[in-house]
């Protein structure tokens, strides 16, 4: 190929085309990857929301437990008190 030659209208076409169909594919593989990315994201976020959802409902029983307790203190108190008491 001979660098001297003159640059037909085809050839600025042809190489328009060949960036275009190149942008193209590399835009292609970009949003590709993106989608993944955030499918991958949306799953952490649903893991964590998930994570966070059972940690509450943990500290929860753990709360109703300590009502509990804090219930069957106050009523020996009170018996205890009213055994002092007679």
């Amino acid at each position: 190929m001979s660098l001297n030659r003159p640059v037909t209208d085809e050839d600025i076409l042809s190489g328009f085309a060949s960036l275009h169909q190149a942008m193209a594919t590399g835009f292609d593989q970009v949003r590709t990857e993106m989608k993944l990315g955030f499918t991958e994201l949306r799953t952490e976020i649903l893991d964590v929301r998930n994570d966070v959802a059972r940690l509450e409902q943990r500290m929860l029983r753990r709360f109703d437990d300590v009502d509990e307790k804090l219930d069957r203190h106050e009523k020996r108190i009170s018996a205890l008190e009213a055994a002092a008491n007679r």
